[in-house]
């Protein structure tokens, strides 16, 4: 078996360029036998010549020019991954992986990843959208760094920091009567269950908390239809489709009531969590400092909490 491939490229480099093998052994300042005991080993376990020994000076045969090729962009490759491994030990590079909803993704993702790498351009971010309910399940199962994304009430070996806490709103496309500019009691929603309601699905944790804020309430509105992208459920909602009950817009909705919730009848939590049994890494603890930033977070006041 052929081991010392970076060897052994030289060698077959300096037959290439010198043309025999006492001059390779000078210029490399190893010993003629072993230039040949090298070129013999590749050879049998290649079952292949490397040169051309009837030829004066001595040439590559088209199988060793094909090795040596390979050999060189081989030993490239070795290089490039020793160096980025050497980075990774010294902490001048690294690589996290994010799960994170769609929803959150589209909200928070450009700001924050545009942040973080433009601070830290040594690191690698590998990014997942999925369903929030799985994206949790990612991190609970350790295929991922850190979930970003609601706060649900499944209970998990994990820890997590508070980055936000939001409250929600009715939508009502103004095609349906409804003067409420705010709503402090659930009865206030009564008139609406009797029209078509578009509901995020429960595969999302906000789904999922707004799913049990009806069932709490005895609330039973009439879904239409079941989405797990927030975008087109606002979309849907311009259109005229229904009403559906969702965070706050971060673009203007054309055609439609937008009425706050009081945060005594539901809220959620936005949460960037990781495995308790699972250190904070640079990478992990880098990204965390770009996320304070951009939310406005001050990290004395920040709570760590712990989920079992």
């Amino acid at each position: 078996m052929i081991t010392n491939t970076k060897r052994l490229s030289e060698i077959l480099q300096s037959v290439k360029q010198l043309g025999n093998l006492p001059a390779v052994a000078q210029h490399l300042f190893i010993s003629q036998p072993y230039v040949s005991r090298v070129i013999k080993q590749a050879e049998r376990d290649l079952n292949l010549s490397l040169i051309d020994r009837s030829s004066k000076p001595l040439k590559l045969t088209y199988a060793g020019n094909l090795y040596l090729n390979g050999l060189r962009q081989t030993q490239s490759e070795l290089n490039t991954l020793n160096q980025s491994m050497r980075e990774l030990a010294q902490s001048e590079s690294g690589h996290i992986t994010l799960a994170l909803s769609e929803s959150t993704a589209f909200q928070l993702l450009p700001t924050l990843a545009t942040a973080f790498l433009q601070s830290y351009p040594q690191f690698h971010l590998d990014i997942y959208e999925v369903p929030s309910v799985s994206a949790e399940q990612m991190m609970n199962d350790n295929q991922c760094d850190v979930y970003i994304g609601p706060k649900s009430s499944h209970h998990g070996d994990f820890v997590y920091r508070i980055m936000h806490e939001g409250s929600l709103s009715v939508l009502v496309p103004s095609k349906i009567d409804f003067p409420i500019a705010s709503i402090t009691t659930s009865e206030q929603l009564l008139p609406l269950c009797n029209q078509p309601y578009l509901a995020l699905d429960s595969h999302m944790v906000l789904g999922e908390i707004i799913s049990n804020f009806f069932t709490q309430t005895n609330l039973s509105p009439k879904s239409r239809f079941h989405l797990q992208n927030i975008s087109t459920l606002q979309k849907m909602t311009e259109q005229g489709a229904g009403w559906t009950l969702l965070p706050q817009p971060q673009i203007p909705l054309n055609n439609v009531s937008i009425i706050p919730l009081s945060n005594n009848l539901i809220t959620y939590k936005l949460i960037m969590a990781h495995r308790a049994s699972k250190e904070n890494t640079p990478e992990m603890t880098a990204f965390l400092r770009v996320a304070q930033t951009v939310l406005g977070i001050d990290p004395i006041q920040q709570s760590k909490f712990y989920d079992y």
